[in-house]
């Protein structure tokens, strides 16, 4: 079982990380792109929120059918998905059409991702459910890391709708791969009638999920003001676009290279641990961002922010991979999954009524002060909380 588990969660690595790589293409040009078709702040805006915002509505229900009805499939249809979405990209001749677009590629992804993530839970031997996730969710940052720097290069020397048709073969790419690689659900899945599936109702008042659901609000709400306004912060430090590049960059990957390790130390110790001092490690460092001047000094900031986030992120996913053992995982992935979208929702709303009423450094200010609610949460919520230690050796 685990070497076969082994291969199976290389496979889902690489083809999730392909995956997102076309994802991390396009992120960055969605904005320019809205606003060559006439776009304005306002519409602008809605198109980004609007991928959240389908995700945040159909993450539990996509959850729900995939632990009735299996993995493999889902995953599958999403990558499809995303490659039929990728023309619809370059059809619209209005940008509000965007909205639309955005909206049914959230849909998509709900499919991809937090599907695979139950995939990969499901197969991890015990002992070994951190190292699953946290290479999983390695292979996730990383193409999200490397999707904007090749999206910026393809836009410059090819025109921004190849960047769209790429992120759609690559997709098809990697629905080819799961299709001939991944094995059935029959054989990566525990058997249906051995699986418990809660309701709604008694995983949303579960004191531990509650308490991971709140702490992915907050440190979205937080985190999501600090990766879109850094920009404009580093525009009164005076920072050059390729220093701010780097600055996003090097938070961004050394997030993807601490999530096997931190894994890995998720198997070991209490993950609550974990995500209460990353988290609050997090918050600090943000915090200290507009009273900071120079590159150096706003980079070592980020790097840190960077490992403090990549040590608590695998411990949320032990965590939910531990309680979706007996309430649902792919439905208990998805619903956390909801309350990060949701949090991206809210904040650059909220960041820009402070940017406007405030100033750029009140964002930092107040987006720190989210993430440390999201580790106040996870204290007061987890504080009795004992990962599932019986049968390591299974």
């Amino acid at each position: 079982m685990d070497t076969s588990s082994s291969r199976i969660l290389f496979t889902l690595s690489v083809s999730v990380g392909v995956a997102m790589i076309g994802l991390g293409i396009i992120w960055p040009l969605i904005p320019v792109y809205a606003v060559q078709m006439g776009a304005g702040g306002f519409m602008v805006g809605l198109i980004i929120a609007s991928f959240n915002v389908s995700r945040t509505i159909f993450s539990p229900f996509t959850g729900r059918f995939s632990d009735r009805f299996g993995r493999k499939n889902f995953i599958v249809a999403g990558l499809f998905l995303y490659a039929a979405i990728s023309v619809l990209y370059v059809l619209p001749g209005q940008a509000v059409v965007l909205i639309f677009v955005r909206f049914f590629h959230g849909m998509a992804s709900l499919l991809v991702v937090p599907i695979a993530m139950a995939m990969a839970a499901d197969i991890a031997p015990r002992k070994d459910l951190g190292k699953y996730m946290g290479t999983l969710n390695m292979a996730v940052m990383l193409g999200l890391g490397i999707g904007p720097v090749l999206g910026g290069t393809i836009r410059d020397s090819f025109g921004i709708n190849t960047a769209f048709y790429i992120m759609g073969a690559l997709a098809l790419f990697t629905a080819v791969l799961v299709i001939i690689f991944i094995p059935s659900d029959s054989k990566t899945r525990i058997k249906k009638d051995a699986r418990k599936i809660s309701s709604f109702r008694a995983i949303m008042t579960h004191r531990t999920v509650l308490g991971i659901f709140m702490m992915r609000f907050f440190t979205a709400s937080g985190q999501g003001a600090v990766y879109t306004f850094l920009p404009i912060l580093a525009l009164q430090l005076k920072l050059t676009g390729s220093q701010v590049g780097i600055i996003l960059g090097a938070n961004i990957f050394l997030i993807a290279f601490l999530q096997r390790f931190s894994g890995r130390l998720a198997d070991q110790i209490n993950p609550k641990y974990l995500i209460i001092f990353g988290t609050g490690a997090s918050g600090l460092m943000v915090m200290g961002m507009p009273f900071v001047d120079g590159f150096v000094l706003i980079l070592t900031l980020n790097i840190l922010m960077g490992a403090a986030n990549g040590i608590s992120l695998p411990g949320g996913l032990v965590i939910t991979g531990q309680l979706g053992r007996t309430m649902g995982m792919a439905t208990l992935m998805s619903i956390t999954d909801s309350a990060w979208s949701l949090g991206m929702i809210v904040s650059p709303i909220l960041s820009g009524i402070i940017l406007d009423l405030f100033g750029v450094s009140y964002i930092f200010i107040i987006g720190s002060l989210l993430i440390l609610t999201g580790s106040l949460m996870v204290t007061l919520f987890l504080w009795d909380y004992q990962p599932e230690r019986e049968n390591m050796t299974s």
